[in-house]
């Protein structure tokens, strides 16, 4: 396809394929006019932020289309559009919008002889309608939080883990123990949650926790690597970044280092990876309180599409009224796809093994599309997302 100048971009509910070409400097034009439904602008206000970011110098600007589904209306907004910037060189991408905003776009487009082109996300190509000749992949990457933005979610992404050669070896020490360390760590787990809630760092053992030989090791461990100091009853932790390791933390950090080591092995693809992730989102799925805004454990970009990794130590067996930790972790990872578009993957981790092979909750997390690592399946963890995640599919 000529390069062209100024590129119309239907908006939708699907940023990346109207964000991809403009970031490309082989597709990069000047001016991007992005048109969009009353009940779309939210997206092209969002979309243009992060282009105005991203793209160097290029030129914005929003066309205010009627209504969505009136196929006349449309097509004589498109027209107009044209001969407004007659004799420029204009080209569309036709990927978003209703398909009847798509359909009469492309129609206008094609009527005057300009070139209109798909985005195949699934393997970031640009379809040019009516060449033969494939164009090369889109060469633009995005972050984590640019793909978020760009989808309208407000997004906080905090300072990243240093994780130390100590910490490293005792989460391996973990990992090496699942099949006994999993109720000492809920313990703790539960201990350091206690401590948070009662707005320090410290918290108090049962007399039934001090005798527990299991947790005794655990906490010498933890004393021996420099985290927490104990005497009697009293535990206490040396900082933050300590009690936040002890709640379940140091499993988030695994889970970052090992895709970290993934990316090294395929950077153009794996561009990017961040764990604790704040998120609001920017409409709140109905019926779902307290979804407006979520923690990521971990998020990273493959082939730029979001995966998302919910991290769990607890026991997902244990239940109450409202059903098993599982069902709460696969409800709330149900809603979190919603935050990248139509491609968002999601995968629940889960230490202590109650989503093994099986069971009725991996049964349906899987039912549902999501990847379910258990137990000892992490002993190999960047091998298994690479086989059942980055090469095949959940």
């Amino acid at each position: 396809m000529q390069t062209c100048t100024l590129h119309l971009c239907l908006v939708s509910d699907q940023a990346t394929p109207n964000l991809l070409p403009l970031l490309d400097p082989a597709w990069h034009p000047a001016t991007v006019v992005l048109a969009t439904s009353e009940r779309m602008k939210h997206n092209a206000l969002a979309l243009k932020s992060v282009m105005q970011t991203k793209g160097q110098g290029l030129k914005i600007e929003l066309l205010d289309l009627p209504d969505a589904f009136d196929y006349g209306a449309l097509a004589d907004a498109f027209l107009n559009f044209l001969a407004a910037h007659e004799g420029q060189r204009v080209a569309l991408n036709a990927t978003g919008g209703t398909k009847l905003m798509a359909l009469a776009a492309q129609e206008v487009f094609r009527s005057q002889g300009l070139p209109v082109y798909y985005v195949n996300v699934e393997n970031d190509t640009v379809v040019v309608l009516g060449e033969r000749t494939p164009a090369p992949p889109l060469r633009a990457q995005l972050k984590v939080h640019e793909l978020l933005r760009a989808h309208g979610h407000t997004v906080d992404v905090p300072e990243q883990p240093q994780v130390t050669a100590a910490l490293r070896d005792l989460t391996a020490r973990f990992i090496d123990q699942i099949e006994h360390a999993g109720r000492a760590l809920g313990v703790l787990n539960y201990l350091a949650l206690q401590a948070q809630d009662a707005g320090g760092l410290s918290a108090k053992l049962s007399p039934e926790q001090l005798g527990s030989e299991a947790l005794g090791e655990l906490i010498g461990q933890l004393s021996d690597a420099g985290l927490v100091r104990q005497a009697g009853l009293q535990l206490s932790f040396k900082n933050e970044l300590a009690r936040f390791f002890a709640a379940g933390g140091w499993l988030e950090w695994h889970v970052l280092e090992q895709v970290q080591s993934l990316r090294g092995q395929m950077p153009q693809a794996l561009t990017d990876v961040v764990c604790g992730l704040s998120v609001r989102f920017a409409n709140p799925p109905k019926g779902r309180a307290g979804l407006d805004k979520n923690e990521i454990d971990v998020a990273f970009l493959y082939r730029n599409t979001l995966h998302i990794i919910e991290c769990k130590t607890a026991n997902l067996a244990a239940s109450d009224a409202t059903g098993t930790r599982a069902s709460a972790a696969i409800y709330k990872l149900e809603s979190l796809r919603r935050l990248g578009g139509l491609r968002t993957r999601a995968a629940l981790i889960d230490y202590r093994g109650a989503l093994a092979p099986g069971s009725v909750d991996r049964a349906r997390a899987e039912e549902d599309g999501l990847l379910v690592i258990s137990g000892r399946e992490l002993r190999d963890l960047a091998g298994v997302l690479q086989r059942r995640w980055l090469q095949g599919g959940a």
